[in-house]
């Protein structure tokens, strides 16, 4: 959601530079020695297991040792995190954001990071926004990896402000060469690229080595992009839709709409009764054989329909954000029709236990929040309202954190254990363990990020600052 600002990349990198500045401090701690975390927990979030208690010896950005506490040594010099009743589990990762608009960095960073985010999956930004972002980023900043995909590839006139428009299967390819000469690690493609361009583009990145990821164009179908090879499928686009005989039929024909407005267009509401199991089951069947991730960003979905209810308005994290994104929730909040909150509702939740029937019959899933300046998405800690979205659809606690952990990983094509030595440093110290109560992974005692330990009075900084 946005504006295109005219001097996106100047900002950013001077957002950059003042989030690297203020957290300067924080960011040397500790950073020649060891870091030795001793008795704790460890949560494998591949196996389930609970292995404790152990202790971990980190070096550089990297996991040195894992050991016994009662067997392995521990650093003379190291710096000594108590691990005793705490619980360790791999760095989150929030695969759906959009952090590199109009200096949202600024204050997204540090709210990851405070909130145990280490990693981010980028879905799209101007491409000037990415270019100067990628070029000021370091390895030793205060702020998460960047998994990188393109500008959102769209129709002749772009949903977004910052779509890139291709109208013939020859622009199609030129600008997936385009975005892979420029280093994306993926082509995001939006609502409105016609199925033609589509195919194209599909094609042009299978020769390239290069994923296609995104929404479902509405002129075509789950069942058409899982046979094309895409690798995601963002927001649930047009999953509950072809659900629902004939509903595909109209979306196709309605060249004014968004996948967005659907979800809020009274004729989906009014659809839901005629949902097919039966064609669900085989549509869900097809999309576990050809392994397409779902980032179904329901804490999106739920932030756009239910604003006026008081646990929303009431939020105390409203206090955290900039003042002009405030101001943007209270006119949407005040100014969005009844009816279009009224059909959303009736969609989010139908869609919310689709998502537990579709991970009973084996669709993979990622944990996205759709972080911008989306009403009632706050970077970081809304991952983990995802998270408990996810179990309220019917994943148990350790198969939603999979989807910030394991599965992320698992997308990113990376094998072995997450904590375990030779792995990157990005770890979480909780208080609580989140495989019985989902809440708390909230109980954040301290960060791991690429081998620098954050303490508890380090990340509250992050949110001050």
């Amino acid at each position: 959601m946005g504006r295109r600002g005219a001097s996106d990349g100047t900002w950013i990198i001077g957002t950059l530079c003042a989030v690297l500045s203020a957290c300067a401090g924080i960011q040397e701690r500790h950073a020649d020695k060891p870091v030795a975390i001793v008795g704790v927990t460890i949560i494998e979030v591949e196996s389930g297991d609970l292995l404790a208690p152990m202790t971990v010896i980190i070096r550089s950005d990297t996991i040195a040792d894992i050991g016994r506490t009662d067997q392995q040594p521990v650093p003379d010099d190291a710096l000594r995190i108590e691990g005793k009743g705490r619980f360790l589990v791999p760095g989150l990762w929030d695969m759906h954001t959009h952090a590199h608009r109009r200096g949202r960095s600024a204050w997204h960073y540090p709210a990851y990071i405070a909130h145990g985010v280490t990693g981010i999956r980028d879905m799209g930004t101007d491409l000037d926004s990415a270019t100067a972002h990628r070029a000021s980023w370091r390895s030793d900043a205060i702020a998460p990896t960047v998994w990188w995909g393109s500008p959102p590839i769209d129709g002749a006139e772009p949903v977004l402000p910052f779509g890139v428009p291709v109208t013939n299967a020859d622009e199609a390819r030129t600008i997936a060469r385009r975005f892979d000469n420029q280093g994306f690690r993926f082509l995001k493609v939006y609502d409105l690229i016609d199925p033609a361009s589509y195919h194209a583009l599909c094609e042009e990145a299978r020769r390239l080595g290069l994923p296609v990821e995104g929404h479902v164009p509405l002129n075509l179908s789950p069942t058409e992009v899982a046979e094309a090879g895409q690798r995601t499928i963002e927001h649930l686009t047009l999953v509950l839709e072809a659900c629902i005989p004939g509903t595909l039929a109209w979306v196709a024909a309605d060249t004014t709409g968004d996948s967005m407005g659907l979800l809020s267009d009274g004729r989906l509401a009014a659809s839901l009764a005629e949902y097919d199991s039966a064609t669900a089951q085989v549509l869900f069947a097809k999309l576990a054989e050809a392994h397409i991730w779902q980032v179904p960003t329901l804490v999106q979905m739920r932030g756009a329909f239910f604003i006026r209810d008081s646990v929303f308005v009431n939020d105390p994290r409203i206090s955290t954000l900039p003042a002009d994104i405030r101001a943007e929730w209270d006119t949407y909040r005040n100014e969005t029709p009844d009816t279009v909150l009224k059909a959303g509702c009736l969609v989010f939740e139908r869609q919310l236990a689709m998502v537990g029937v579709m991970h009973r019959a084996g669709v993979p899933f990622l944990a996205g929040t759709d972080a911008s300046a989306e009403p009632w998405v706050f970077p970081g800690t809304s991952l983990h309202d995802e998270l408990a979205l996810l179990v309220e659809a019917g994943f148990s606690p350790l198969d939603a954190i999979r989807t910030a952990t394991l599965n992320p990983a698992r997308y990113r094509g990376e094998g072995g254990k997450l904590i375990a030595p030779g792995s990157v440093a990005d770890l979480v110290l909780l208080d609580g363990d989140p495989t019985q109560d989902i809440a708390r992974i909230r109980q954040i005692d301290g960060v791991v990020l690429r081998g620098r330990y954050l303490d508890r009075d380090a990340l509250d900084q992050l949110v001050a600052r």
